[in-house]
């Protein structure tokens, strides 16, 4: 319910083992290279690793519980497959490397490729965003502050708002997958001493094999590059709960200014046949409570003990996994919620009238105190706002009959205070630099995604 099948096809015991298996092949081609093992021992390691037909997946899962890690049934199946006809090749498989190597390097590769989806995710939901940005640029709608009404806005100026977070967390996140595109390849303790000189070849043409990096030293016991990817992967799900829990207040029905597109089977109440539910707002909102704690616990395991931790970073994957799922299924939800997006220009503008122009007192209060006075000026104002709400009268048409203001205040300086126009050309004026901004954004992104269609 709460992710896609493309994202969970990612993390599934399968995905993560087939994963493990390109390491061992890149490993066993690597120190071919560098002269650690023979040519013909590489070649038959990477043929078994190439065919995970023989593998059983489940049994392996089953056996990692007891073991602690499932690099270690995994690498005695791996072993085993290839000892079937050639057991001299068999020691040879894994050599010098640790299980953290592997199931980390595995990680790096699954996030690698589920970032590549996350990417073309956002830049469907920043190009939606920016339709309506473009579209309602002068749709005037009521802003809203501490839930009350304020002094107008556009919508396409609100929805330049969300296209403004969705840039910041989309190049945050982009940066935290790049920090993260590495190899990790420490061997027992981190140092490679095992390997000798060689190591750091070996390393750096494993990292080449997989298109990853290698890093100046090993991270097994650092944890600061996932804890930042769960950190921005985090964030990106409290960004969409903003937008779903703003679109989830503009589709209650006393205010109806946007709705959910509607499908057969969607938003519907067992109990009350009437309701149309938001429920990709829900998704959304739900991403933005859950995925907290789970960066969380990714921060907390930067106390890592020494040079690995207790028991902690085997944890990585399972959270980074949630996480990725969660953002998945609400990038899926928002897309699919603005690109269908129903907006109602007429009730923006029936809700604006509504307030008979005092959401103008700010800009009214300003122009008085500066012709009469502050004191005045805040009285006046403060006395027609209650007079126009009681009287279902505009502002505008108070002040131009008030006695301290008629004759002592220009007609069309108050007419200006009151408009509605100048709030849109105010708008307006800042719709523009996020526009150019996504611009920039959306390249990004989609050179990041030939980036990793070249590197897999």
């Amino acid at each position: 319910m709460f992710s896609t099948d493309a994202m969970r096809d990612l993390w599934t015991d399968a995905a993560v083992y087939a994963a493990m298996l390109r390491f061992e092949a890149a490993l066993a081609h690597a120190q071919a290279q560098c002269g650690l093992i023979p040519p013909a021992t590489a070649q038959h390691i990477a043929r078994v690793c190439a065919d995970p037909a023989p593998f059983d997946w489940s049994a392996l899962s089953s056996d990692a519980r007891k073991a602690g890690t499932a690099a270690i049934p995994f690498i005695k199946a791996l072993k085993q497959q290839i000892a079937h006809g050639a057991p001299e090749y068999a020691p040879f498989a894994h050599y010098g490397s640790t299980s953290q190597d592997v199931c980390e390097t595995a990680l790096i590769l699954q996030s690698q490729l589920a970032l590549r989806r996350v990417y073309g995710q956002l830049r469907e939901l920043g190009d939606a965003l920016r339709h309506l940005v473009v579209t309602h640029r002068r749709t005037e709608m009521l802003a809203r502050t501490l839930m009350q009404p304020a002094a107008p806005i556009s919508f396409g100026w609100k929805a330049a708002g969300w296209l403004d977070a969705l840039d910041r967390c989309a190049g945050a996140l982009r940066d935290a997958g790049e920090a993260g595109r590495v190899i990790q390849f420490g061997g027992s303790n981190g140092a490679r001493a095992a390997l000798g000189a060689p190591g750091g070849d070996v390393a750096a043409a494993v990292a080449h094999a997989l298109g990853l990096r290698t890093t100046p030293i090993a991270w097994h016991g650092a944890r600061d590059r996932l804890a930042r990817l769960g950190n921005e992967l985090a964030l990106c799900c409290a960004m969409l709960g903003k937008l779903g829990r703003d679109i989830s207040l503009m589709m209650q029905s006393e205010v109806a200014e946007a709705f959910e597109p509607t499908s057969a089977g969607r938003g519907g109440s067992s109990a009350m046949p009437h309701k149309r539910n938001p429920m990709a707002c829900m998704h959304m909102l739900d991403a933005a409570l859950r995925a907290p704690p789970l960066a969380l616990s990714l921060v907390s395991d930067m106390g890592a003990e020494h040079e690995r931790g207790l028991g902690s970073w085997p944890n990585a994957l399972p959270l980074l996994a949630d996480l990725f799922m969660l953002l998945d299924n609400a990038l899926s939800m928002a897309v699919e919620t603005i690109q269908g997006l129903r907006v109602s220009p007429e009730a923006m503008r029936a809700n604006l009238a509504r307030q008979c122009g005092v959401v103008h007192s700010e800009s009214v209060g300003l122009l008085l105190g500066r012709e009469l006075g502050a004191a005045a000026g805040q009285r006046i104002v403060d006395a027609l706002c209650r007079q126009a709400l009681e009287q279902g009268v505009e502002l505008r048409e108070l002040l131009l009959r008030h006695p301290e203001v008629e004759g002592r205040i220009p007609r069309i300086e108050i007419e200006q205070a009151c408009s509605v126009a100048r709030c849109l050309d105010a708008a307006d004026a800042q719709c523009e630099p996020v526009l150019a901004a996504w611009a920039q954004r959306r390249a990004e992104l989609h050179a990041a995604c030939l980036l990793d269609d070249q590197a897999s």
